[in-house]
């Protein structure tokens, strides 16, 4: 048996994936730019890796994974080790510091934890591009949570996923934006997103969606180099309502947004200098720079929501 404990972080598009061109390998119908998020928003895992034939086991804060829960995340990715390394399963304990299931991507930081944590347990010596690709295999985003800072996943136009991985485009200390999540519903969502996302195509808005969002990815990435933060919250803001348009257009819609996240639009928009993002759920994303995450904290207090102050971080760990 061979153990390690990890620590790895969840992350937030900026431009968002939302759709697959193969269900399989879980390859984006677009590129897509994040913000790998600091330790107040992570997943600490131990991990201990058996030799031998045996069944994959893991527990979430306390509650074991069903089967199925199993095989259709951690056990995609697990396949891919036992054909790098030989016969050998995994049993995994894992705390989030965050709601599980709210639209946080916690299954993203699981899967980029249990690959960092085997690529070092079981000596893999996969690079970090390879180890995107691995992550990705269980959990889109997951291959993003690989990396520390602004990180790129790009789209790649191979049939077998070999140009379909991230690399990082900043590090943290580029722009050290902070990120107030604002938890509005811890409860588990209605749809996942891996369901939700087999709608897609049923929008008539995809298209123009896909249209553009290449040269948007590079015009966002620009904006990130010279620090233009007008501009970048313009894009950031525009996305995040562009993915939830196609999310309602798509049937049967999926309601993702509640009243209490228009009401955070609506202030966001108001009070200026920062930007809002959701990913598939309704819990905000505030992007800032410092002197404004008092008047944010304060707000989401107010309406009660409640804030997590996390920033831009440095990407998996290693604790022992």
């Amino acid at each position: 048996m061979k153990s390690i404990k990890v620590s790895s972080p969840s992350n937030i598009a900026l431009i968002k994936y939302w759709g697959k061109r193969d269900e399989k390998l879980n390859l984006p119908l677009n590129s897509s730019v994040s913000i790998t998020l600091g330790e107040e928003m992570s997943v600490i895992s131990e991990l201990k890796f058996y030799e031998g034939k045996g069944n994959d086991r893991i527990v979430v804060n306390g509650r074991e994974l069903e089967e199925t829960e199993v095989g259709d995340y951690a056990g995609r990715v697990m396949n891919k080790i036992r054909e790098l390394y030989g016969n050998v399963f995994l049993e995994a304990v894992s705390y989030t510091n965050f709601p599980v299931g709210a639209g946080l991507a916690s299954s993203a930081a699981g899967i980029a934890g249990i690959v960092v944590g085997a690529n070092e347990a079981l000596h893999l010596n996969l690079s970090k591009r390879e180890m995107s690709i691995l992550s990705r295999i269980g959990s889109g985003s997951a291959c993003r949570s690989v990396f520390g800072g602004i990180v790129i996943w790009y789209r790649g136009n191979s049939g077998e996923g070999s140009d379909s991985y991230c690399e990082q485009l900043f590090p943290p200390e580029h722009w050290p934006l902070k990120v107030i999540v604002g938890i509005v519903k811890e409860s588990r969502k209605p749809i996942s997103s891996r369901n939700a996302m087999l709608r897609v195509n049923t929008s008539q808005l995809l298209h123009c969606r896909l249209k553009t969002i290449e040269d948007d990815v590079m015009k966002l990435v620009e904006t990130i180099k010279s620090r233009d933060k007008a501009n970048f919250y313009r894009i950031v803001m525009k996305h995040s309502n562009n993915m939830h348009a196609v999310i309602l257009d798509s049937w049967p819609p999926v309601l993702y947004l509640n009243e209490i996240s228009f009401e955070i639009m609506q202030w966001v928009l108001e009070n200026g200098d920062m930007a809002y993002t959701f990913d598939a759920g309704p819990n905000p994303y505030i992007i800032c720079e410092s002197d404004s995450v008092n008047k944010v904290v304060n707000f989401l207090s107010n309406i009660g929501a409640k804030p997590i102050v996390t920033g831009v971080g440095s990407g998996p760990k290693i604790l022992e």
